[in-house]
């Protein structure tokens, strides 16, 4: 499967609703966002925030049923183990390694191991330094995330005026919208 990015989103989402035969309506409520806000991305009159791409990458990688067990905490935590999204893209062997480490019910042994060794080869080593990868992954993106929110909050705090529907933690007003 190819990465998700923000040019890509509003195709894959549409075409992963439509293959599983989901609604607008048990998607959003499953991801936690409002139908409103996965209408505008699918529609293309917003694009996904790093936290939809996120958690739109765990509904993939573990399918609806899956997803939709998971608590808030949990999507969470899987989502802190990702890290930053670089670009506006994730790759799924970013979301395979953090579904993984992370032991969601269903991934075997293996499948965590091959998970922390895909971890692992982003600094060019094996499973070990996949966990060592995989640790210092929150506190890399802990920091990031902070710079981030300053930076957005002061940015976007006219546009959450201005667009009262939008939220943003799962949507991004496009220029010229």
């Amino acid at each position: 499967m190819e990465n998700i990015t923000v040019e890509n989103y509003k195709e894959l989402m549409s075409t992963y609703v439509d293959e599983n035969k989901l609604t607008i309506k048990k998607v959003s409520k499953a991801i936690g966002c409002s139908e409103l806000t996965l209408m505008r991305l699918i529609l293309g009159k917003t694009i996904p925030s790093d936290d939809m791409l996120k958690q739109t990458g765990i509904l993939f990688e573990l399918g609806f049923k899956k997803y939709s067990k998971l608590s808030d905490a949990e999507k969470e935590k899987i989502s802190e183990l990702m890290g930053s999204i670089g670009g506006g893209a994730l790759g799924f062997a970013t979301i395979t390694a953090a579904v993984s480490t992370f032991g969601v019910a269903g991934l075997s042994a293996a499948g965590i191991s091959s998970g922390l060794a895909v971890l692992g080869g982003v600094i060019g080593g094996g499973m070990i330094a996949g966990v060592t990868v995989a640790a210092t992954i929150p506190i890399a993106t802990g920091l990031a995330g902070y710079g981030v929110i300053k930076l957005l909050k002061g940015g976007f705090q006219e546009v959450k005026v201005s667009m009262k529907n939008i939220d943003l933690k799962w949507e991004v007003v496009m220029e010229g919208n």
